[in-house]
Formats: C-alpha cells, sequence, structure tokens
C-alpha cells in the first residue's frame, strides 16, 4: 500500500526497509557525524594545545639549575648570666623594663609598644621575655635608679597564663 511520498517498504522475506520506488539512492553517500568546519576546529585546537605544551615545556628546560652550598655556622652558646636583665638594663642604659606573657604575639607587640612610649617619658626601655630571664632579680631592681617594670600578661582559655609566662606565675604563687 502507497499513502504517501516518504512511504516506505517492508520486506518480509529479507527484514529491511526499502525506500519507496519514487526516490532514487544512486550515489548518494551517507551523511558524515562531522562536517568540514568541525574537523577543521577540532585540527586547529589541538594543533593550539600541543604548540602551548611544547612552548611551555621549552621554557622549563631554559632555566638554568643553581647549585647551593650549606655552610655550617657556629652559634656560640648562651652563658647562665646572659639572662641578667639586670645586667643588660645597666650595660644598655635602660631603666624601662616591659615583661610580656603572650601565646600569640599580640603581648610582645603591645609590650615593644609601652617600651617605645617609655621614650616620651625619658625612660630607654626593653623587652622581656619571663621564661627566657631569672625573675628571682625583680628584688635587684631597686639598683638601677629611677627603674620601672612593667608586665604586660596575656591570658587564654579560663584566665590560664601563657606558656612563656608559666613559671614567672608559678614564682608569684610561691612567693
Amino acid at each position: 500500500t502507497h499513502t504517501g511520498d516518504d512511504m516506505h517498504l517492508f520486506n518480509y522475506s529479507t527484514m529491511e526497509v526499502e525506500a519507496d520506488a519514487g526516490t532514487e539512492q544512486i550515489g548518494e553517500t551517507p551523511e558524515s557525524l562531522f562536517s568540514t568546519i568541525d574537523i577543521l576546529l577540532i585540527v586547529v585546537l589541538l594543533a593550539g594545545g600541543a604548540w602551548y605544551l611544547l612552548k611551555n615545556k621549552k621554557k622549563q628546560t631554559d632555566v638554568p639549575v643553581k647549585s647551593y652550598t650549606i655552610q655550617p655556622t657556629s652559634i656560640p652558646l648562651q652563658s647562665s648570666t646572659d639572662n641578667s636583665f639586670i645586667k643588660k638594663l645597666k650595660s644598655s642604659g635602660r631603666s624601662l623594663v616591659v615583661f610580656y606573657g603572650s601565646q600569640t604575639g599580640t603581648g610582645e607587640e603591645f609590650a615593644g609598644r609601652l617600651a617605645k612610649e617609655g621614650l616620651r617619658y625619658g625612660m630607654k626601655g626593653m623587652v622581656a621575655d619571663p621564661e627566657e630571664c631569672d625573675m628571682e632579680e625583680l628584688v635587684s631592681l631597686k639598683q638601677i635608679p629611677k627603674s620601672l617594670a612593667v608586665f604586660c600578661m596575656a591570658t587564654y582559655g579560663e584566665g590560664d597564663p601563657t606558656d612563656n609566662a608559666m613559671e614567672f606565675y608559678e614564682w608569684l604563687q610561691n612567693g
């Protein structure tokens, strides 16, 4: 039966669909999945990508490799008298010492500001970590005329002393 121009006939013996007798298929080639523009675009992208990768690879190989030598250095050992803040104050002509207790560095920064502020009042100052000083020397501070000790202590948690001020805190508690 033929009911339209685009009608196809089904051949039951070969199980194939045959085109209607009214259309010609001689000389037709099946359509390609990609058009000429698609293929051209893919070739250009692949060539550009290869050029980019080769260009970067060339730059990496052009960089000269520098050689470094490691030279050992010696650090003089600190003697037990180096932690005397009284000697440091006397030798540098200072009369203000600002001790800091800091966990994150904020207290140390503030102590530095306070030591610099002492210059406005005619007192050269220094900043000191209580962990690196012998705090028993505090009683000897009166040997330096017009001397002043300032304590800038931070806390953490529920008022706990910082790590570098723990020994000083225990020294105060045992008094």
